[in-house]
């Protein structure tokens, strides 16, 4: 008979102990095939929870009442112990296919589930339960030792009746939306447990989450990560029964700061992994942490953590993965490297220090972290040049010093033992990479990015080693050279290809026959380049085309190839393409950005635009279209940005644009033939930042309802950036990137092109050049956010709004070449951001309103109004000789030379008895509580005290009524409040204003019991 080996013996032993532990849970094998195990009672209550489920992909399909169905134990997710026949697990989690897509159960987590008291093992992990609440009746799985209910859509609070599964050693609630907890005591029941993990839920209001903790003497995992918790540590916690087995700690993303180190360093002796970033961690990394020798993984990036990194470190001899990233350290990265010396450099594959404040040369001694996978020092505050040291790294994958200032060249010898080097991003320094014709790296690169390098002025040779690259990044990197061929079959994996900004030149290859065609979505960027002749036909499936300024010519109907329903990216504008618009983009389904703009193109736009209902910015200007506005353009109800200005377009503006494209944040059809009234349903434009209908033939008035523009009223800017990616459901994620919008503008008199995000600054109203009629309406004032209004050039009859002035961030305001007569309203002299100004040639009249701003422009603002008086147009106007001069504050010498800084500026203003004229606007004077000052001042004629706080201020009304010859009182922007007794509407003081503004204070009905009691014997404005 043979003898057994010792490793015979070993697998003989490992066969026993796994029979025994099968027959221990219940699996026989000699189970006959024809028996039915399956509880009556256990079948039902599964078919009940699967009632109130909705099954989209068959997953439950082996589950049925049918005969052929009646054994349970050989369901779908379904397991049952072959010495009981009850069911013992139950795992029904989400499935993830090939094409990144995830099959998942979606209904009510039915009480009836929790009949199944045998249960070991229940898992559902992400599925949809639709916010249910876990039932009461979870407590009646006693038996239960693993409980995974991750993700799956559930809500309420966390039953209590948790504690009574005391059997419990794996608990996964983490990411649903349980929000009303408020305590975990009843955790510290659950003895057994080794694996929690509740993160991604509400704790916040949980404050003894450390002393629970500390009493699950078994616990090894602990994760409760974005569950918004607080310090609420003392400095002495109990440690009885504390675990001395827990080696994972996840805490991140929460709002932690520096007290939680306390309870840390006392139950960290044997971690290995411990994540705390995202937090509100601050000042110097504790210098403990280098004490925790066990660990393996020490993740504390995204915190407010300053200095260096504490010399401790270096011992950490296990430490594999450090990541430091999003911070604010600070220091040469020479003295931080060599904090690091010790045994760490040994071990440590993974170093992660971007997005700090770090400064220096990346040195030599870098070369000793023989073991280093991954490098990452981009934005930082690098310089000097790049040690060639660094190609002794034989083990480097990833390196990634972007965003810097590293200078000097980059030669073979920087890669002279990298082999495994499959990521290469060097980009935005000014570096040289110089390397020869003929030489052959030793590498495959996956990541490619080379932004802003200087690899020309030759096509760089060495790429045609690079065959299985994904990314590809060598935009603005002085290349004056035509593409090879060879390049476009390089690769057949590439989805990001981005040759933009160099001096590339000549024509485009058949892309659709190139090895880039084989690729799961291709996205490519050319443009900024001198490339030429017609456009190439694309591969069908690719997913973003950005071929912008260059010189292609003809049509793009060969775009119509790309018929993969993947394109959400299209920019060819700025070329000399020309012709009709072909009818295929029912094609491009999934296009989110098209931009035509600043070609040739003439005809109408064909109605399949209509297709493309993921639209968000469609660019049309500057080309030759015409016709109306396709119907089927208001099925793109993602539309943001429609910019079809300088065309020929005519007929009215439908007024399905307000209706159909609420979306639309600006709105250009400037320089067309657009005619008509302007339709009242654009006011339903409620996030609209730019619109300009100008140079056009619009007639009739300006809608009233133009003040439902509600973001041209409000702070909160909604613009944004178009995010684009190719296949955003799916496993693969191809191509993306962000988009701004961009577009000429008429700003302050120019045109200005508007790109990089600069567009969505901007909150504009141009109207001009049209044929409008009747007056602005008043309503206008309400767009406080307003930066630049143009009406010029059109028949507006009337006045200025006078309440113009509170539009406190207009910029520019152009009125000119109309008919608008009137005085300005003195609330002008307050636009004090006002840098463009044009009233000319209109028929305004008097003084133009004094102040610190209308005076400082030139007088051709005010050119063509005959009857306009005052600076800047004459010193003086007629009626300074014939009446009364402006009131003199002939006290006011007297009253500054009393004055002493901190001292009652206000209740020393009613000394001074003869004053006609006190303007106390855009002070800041703390804590007025009365205005009895104004008592003594029986001469006063004019008040202003614009924007000064008067919220605490309980008499105003009577206040304001003792001078009795005040007619011009303003208070707007004051904060006032509802304080008017209905007794004091009977006062006859102050009867006759002829200037009363409490515009923008939180006044309700109550001031008209008093305003109807005047005696208007002026015009009130």
């Amino acid at each position: 008979m043979k003898i057994l080996g010792g490793g015979s013996l070993q697998l003989l032993f490992a066969l026993l102990i796994l029979l025994h532990i099968q027959t221990s849970i219940g699996f026989n094998s000699t189970t006959r095939d024809d028996e039915i195990r399956c509880k009556e009672s256990e079948r039902k209550a599964l078919l009940a929870f699967k009632q109130g489920l909705v099954d989209e992909y068959g997953k439950l399909s082996s589950w049925g009442s049918e005969e052929e169905k009646k054994e349970c134990c050989k369901w779908e997710g379904v397991q049952c112990s072959n010495t009981t026949g009850h069911i013992i697990v139950l795992y029904l989690t989400k499935v993830r296919e090939d094409d990144g897509f995830y099959l998942k159960l979606r209904g009510n987590l039915s009480p009836s589930l929790f009949e199944l008291q045998h249960l070991t093992y229940l898992g559902l992990a992400g599925n949809d339960f639709n916010f249910s609440r876990v039932p009461k009746s979870i407590s009646s799985l006693n038996k239960i030792q693993k409980l995974d209910l991750r993700a799956c859509n559930l809500s309420g609070s966390l039953p209590s009746q948790l504690l009574n599964l005391t059997s419990l050693q794996y608990l996964d609630l983490g990411y649903n939306n349980f929000n009303s907890v408020k305590n975990l005591e009843w955790l510290s029941s659950l003895s057994s447990l080794k694996h929690i993990d509740l993160g991604g839920n509400e704790l916040g209001k949980v404050n003894n989450w450390p002393q629970v903790i500390n009493k699950l003497p078994h616990l090894t995992y602990l994760s409760l990560s974005e569950c918004n918790l607080r310090d609420a540590i003392p400095q002495s916690i109990p440690m009885i029964n504390t675990s001395t087995f827990l080696t994972k700690l996840d805490l991140s993303s929460n709002n932690l700061t520096a007290s939680t180190f306390h309870w840390l360093f006392k139950i960290s002796k044997n971690l290995v992994y411990l994540n705390l970033c995202n937090n509100q961690f601050q000042g110097l990394i504790p210098e403990n942490l280098g004490h925790m020798t066990y660990l393996e993984e020490l993740d504390l990036r995204d915190n407010q953590f300053e200095g260096g990194i504490p010399k401790s470190f270096g011992n950490m001899c296990k430490l594999r993965y450090l990541y430091l990233y999003f911070n604010y350290l600070d220091g040469m990265l020479p003295e931080l490297i060599g904090n690091l010396f010790g045994c760490l450099q040994l071990s440590l594959e993974e170093l992660i220090l971007d997005k700090n404040k770090i400064t220096g040369p990346l040195p030599d001694m870098i070369k000793n972290f023989s073991s280093l996978r991954w490098l990452s020092l981009s934005n930082n505050q690098l310089s000097g040049i790049v040690s060639k040291s660094i190609g002794l790294l034989s083990n480097l994958e990833h390196i990634d010093i972007s965003s810097n200032s590293l200078n000097g060249t980059i030669s073979e010898s920087h890669f002279s033992t990298l082999s495994k080097l499959r990521s290469l991003i060097l980009s935005s320094n000014p570096l040289t990479i110089k390397l020869t014709d003929d030489w052959i790296p030793p590498f495959q690169l996956d990541h490619i990015q080379l932004r802003s390098c200087n690899l020309g002025p030759k096509f760089p040779s060495w790429l045609k080693s690079q065959r299985n690259f994904s990314y590809l990044d060598i935009s603005g990197s002085e290349i004056s050279d035509s593409i090879p061929e060879w390049f476009w079959n390089l690769s057949s994996r590439a989805f990001h290809v981005n040759l933009s900004s160099n001096h590339l030149y000549g024509v485009l290859p058949n892309l659709s026959t190139t090895k880039f065609a084989n690729s799961f979505g291709l996205g490519i960027d050319l443009s900024k380049n001198k490339l030429e002749g017609l456009l190439p036909v694309f591969p069908s499936n690719v997913t973003s085309i950005n071929l912008s300024e260059n010189r292609f010519f003809g049509s793009i109907s060969s775009l119509c190839s790309v018929t993969g329903g993947k394109l959400e990216f299209l920019d060819v504008s700025h070329n000399e393409l020309f012709g009709k618009l072909p009818d295929c983009m029912m094609r491009w389904t999934s296009l989110v950005i098209l931009n035509l703009a600043d070609n040739h193109f003439f005809g109408k736009i064909p109605s399949s635009i209509g297709s493309l209902y993921r639209l968000e910015s469609l660019g049309l200007q500057n080309n030759n279209f015409s016709g109306g506005i396709p119907w089927s353009l208001g099925n793109c109800s993602d539309l943001q940005f429609l910019g079809l200005n300088y065309n020929s377009f005519s007929g009215k503006i439908p007024t399905w644009i307000g209706e159909r494209l609420s979306s639309l944040i600006f709105l250009l059809l400037r320089s067309n033939n657009f005619s008509g009234d302007i339709p009242l349903k654009l006011c339903w434009l409620t996030n609209i930042m730019l619109l300009d209908l100008s140079n056009n033939n619009l007639s009739g008035n300006i809608p009233w309802c133009i003040q439902n523009l509600t973001t041209l009223a409000e702070q909160e800017i909604s613009a944004h950036d178009h995010d684009f990616i190719a296949s955003r459901t799916g496993a693969y994620s191809g191509y993306g990137g962000s988009y701004a919008d961009k577009a000429f503008v008429m700003w302050k008199g120019m045109e200005r092109d508007y790109e990089n995000g600069n567009l969505k600054t901007l909150k504009i109203i141009d109207l001009s050049s049209n044929k409008l009629t009747g007056k602005i309406p008043v309503q206008i004032s309400i767009l406080l956010e307003l930066v630049q209004l143009n009406l010029s050039r059109n028949q507006l009859t009337g006045w200025i709004p006078p309440n113009i002035g509170q539009m406190r961030k207009l910029e520019s305001l152009d009125l000119s070449w109309n008919q608008l007569s009137g005085q300005l309203p003195w609330s002008m002299s307050q636009l004090y951001f006002l840098s463009t100004l044009n009233l000319s040639y209109n028929n305004f009249s008097g003084r133009i309103p004094s102040g610190p701003q209308l005076q400082t422009f030139d007088a051709s603002s005010f050119v063509g109004n005959p009857a306009l008086c005052g600076l800047p147009l004459t010193p003086t106007c007629p009626e300074d000789e014939k009446s009364e001069s402006k009131p003199k504050n002939r006290d006011m010498d007297e009253f500054w030379k009393s004055f002493k800084p901190g001292g009652h500026l206000l209740s020393q203003l009613g000394n001074l008895t003869s004053l006609q004229l006190v303007d106390l606007r855009h002070n800041y004077f703390d804590s007025i509580k009365n205005l009895e000052w104004l008592s003594h001042l029986s001469s006063l004629k004019y008040l202003d005290m614009s924007t000064i706080d008067l919220s605490k201020v309980n008499n105003w009304q009577q206040a304001v009524k003792k001078p009795p010859h005040l007619t011009n009182l303003q208070q707007d922007l004051c904060n006032l409040l509802d304080v008017v007794p209905q007794s004091f509407a009977r006062v006859k003081s102050f009867t006759s204003p002829a200037v009363l503004d409490l515009s923008s204070n939180n006044l309700t009905a109550f001031p008209f019991q008093w305003l109807f009691n005047f005696n208007f014997s002026h015009s009130l404005v």
